[in-house]
């Protein structure tokens, strides 16, 4: 799911740092100011975990592999502004000292990865939740991965048509190597993850959860 460097011309990445960089400023400081202090170190403890699934790879057929984010749960707990802004460090970390994803491509990322999914299995959440609270979870967490997987590929179009040069992959290509794979296998397991990390929490009774 994540855009290593070199996939995508400045005419993209640049716009990506240009609307990320604001959420983040506004989200560090909504989410993570004094008045957030009793809940830090649990957002702390899930950006931490959702770093460690992040580097568990799932091989897929094609010789490829995919991930969980483990980011939705943090949407769900605090926010999706608050997810943005965590999974946008983790992103950090492993672009700077693991070689996973890449400093130019870190706006897309996080704005695909941190923002969209979350806030989609987010407002799913919210819609379900009356109706089932495991449905409501997992349906979050699925949600999550393929607009986040989504996002990423109309990205890779895009390039594409700019400049098939830098990206010369057809659209079509790359659409049915990411999606087949988020819808039949990365969702799945990131809704199961949801579901099961949330009822953790929840038994755990920790400071600063609310939901």
């Amino acid at each position: 799911m994540h855009l290593p460097d070199g996939f995508i011309s400045p005419q993209l990445s640049l716009p990506a740092y240009a609307v990320a960089v604001p959420l983040w400023a506004w989200g560090a400081r909504r989410h993570f100011g004094r008045e957030a202090a009793e809940s830090l170190p649990v957002v702390g403890s899930l950006a931490a975990l959702a770093f460690v699934v992040q580097t568990i790879l799932i091989p897929v057929p094609g010789g490829t592999s995919i991930h969980l984010t483990g980011v939705t749960l943090l949407a769900l707990l605090f926010g999706p502004l608050a997810a943005f802004v965590c999974e946008s460090l983790v992103l950090a970390v492993q672009a700077l000292f693991f070689g996973a994803g890449g400093v130019t491509v870190l706006g897309v990322n996080a704005l695909a990865m941190g923002l969209l999914g979350p806030l989609a299995g987010w407002l799913a959440w919210r819609a379900l939740r009356p109706l089932s609270e495991r449905l409501a979870l997992f349906a979050a967490g699925w949600l999550a991965t393929q607009v986040a997987t989504l996002a990423v590929v109309g990205v890779l179009a895009l390039q594409h048509r700019l400049d098939p040069r830098i990206f010369p992959v057809a659209p079509a290509v790359t659409a049915v190597a990411m999606m087949v794979p988020s819808v039949t296998v990365g969702g799945l397991v990131e809704g199961l993850y949801t579901v099961f990390a949330l009822s953790l929490v929840r038994r755990a009774r920790l400071r600063g959860v609310q939901a």
